[in-house]
């Protein structure tokens, strides 16, 4: 994966004048982000957009039919290529067609939150959704380019610049460097009187490609990024069930809040640093309960990717930096966990 802007783009877009291009966006980026897009990129003027409604539930196998059948109607072919210009779910789905249609087409992502740009948009997972259940179905697609332009975080609201820096603050208890740089009493990145640290972002990035270059398929040392995952995709498989209103970022934060209690219970993770931790989270973050649906929440773990010979395994941590990889977890252990009263 190249990590380009949006000036590169232009210029390696005038090289492909017979290349037909497709703009996959939801109605949020096509309201704020389109426009920018075509101003910076005049070889996208005439490009054909296919919309999508923003949210989880268009991480379908039906949606993916329909787009598909859209580009065939609008005569695409191997050399036609696929932009998409959104949050997670349209760098998900973009980058899975790119990589089905016509058995595989050159696929541009252009993350315009900044959950895409430190998390979604690199290492090149894609995926749909089956169900409820996340991410059922996808595949390893590396973008032929990804253009990070900073100026798409200007329009995001604070529950969007949240949801992307539950997966820095990931990153940075995976990493002892990123963590030495976290001020976890302040926001590092998003200071309102300062704007955002785009050299902390520009770290975080460079982490997760770090792990995918050494790791691409996920074999073994890239699962350490799926630290609070799969807690997350449980919750998230719940509030789609249930019609409840849930971001990705906010799933990670619950799903990291209780990987620190299995850590401090089952790898004697130091209690000054996970205070420190829980603190962090509560302040941003309402923590899931996971207790209120427990039930469901075992049922669809059932599910998760990362299990082995049907038993929960989980990234849990020994230190700040020290991930230990498909650490076994029982049903107890879950049933067991409890909120602190104060939380």
């Amino acid at each position: 994966m190249k990590k380009q802007n949006l000036s590169f783009l232009q210029d390696f877009l005038s090289k492909k004048p017979n290349s037909k291009k497709f703009i996959l966006l939801d109605e949020n980026t096509y309201a704020n982000c389109l426009p920018i897009l075509i101003e910076n990129v005049e070889e996208l003027y005439g490009a054909e957009v296919l919309e999508i409604e923003s949210g989880e539930r268009s991480k379908s196998l039906s949606i993916v039919e329909n787009l598909c059948q859209a580009m065939i109607e609008s005569s695409a072919d191997k050399e036609s290529i696929l932009i998409s210009l959104g949050g997670g779910v349209i760098t998900d789905i973009g980058g899975f067609i790119a990589s089905i249609f016509k058995r595989g087409i050159q696929h541009i992502a252009i993350p315009t939150t900044l959950l895409a740009m430190v998390d979604a948009s690199i290492g090149g997972k894609t995926g749909v959704n089956v169900g409820e259940v996340k991410n059922q179905i996808g595949t390893f697609n590396t973008n032929t380019i990804t253009c990070i332009h900073y100026e798409f975080l200007d329009s995001l609201k604070k529950r969007q610049v949240l949801n992307g820096a539950a997966e820095m603050f990931k990153a940075c208890l995976l990493d002892e460097k990123l963590w030495e740089k976290l001020d976890t009493k302040g926001s590092p990145w998003n200071n309102k009187k300062e704007g955002f640290d785009y050299k902390f972002i520009e770290s975080c990035i460079k982490f997760k490609k770090r792990i995918v270059k050494e790791d691409m398929y996920e074999k073994e040392r890239r699962k350490i990024l799926n630290f609070g995952h799969s807690l997350a995709h449980a919750f998230e498989s719940v509030a789609l069930l249930k019609n409840i209103d849930l971001l990705h970022g906010e799933a990670v934060a619950s799903g990291m809040f209780y990987a620190i209690m299995l850590s401090e219970a089952k790898l004697s993770f130091p209690n000054d640093k996970a205070q420190e931790i829980y603190k962090f989270l509560k302040k941003n973050y309402k923590i899931i309960d996971i207790q209120e649906d427990i039930d469901l929440v075992i049922n669809y773990l059932n599910a998760d990717k990362k299990n082995i010979n049907n038993e929960f395994r989980f990234i849990l941590l020994e230190d700040i930096g020290k991930p230990y990889i498909n650490f076994p977890v029982t049903k107890d252990d879950l049933v067991n966990l409890k909120l602190p009263d104060n939380h």
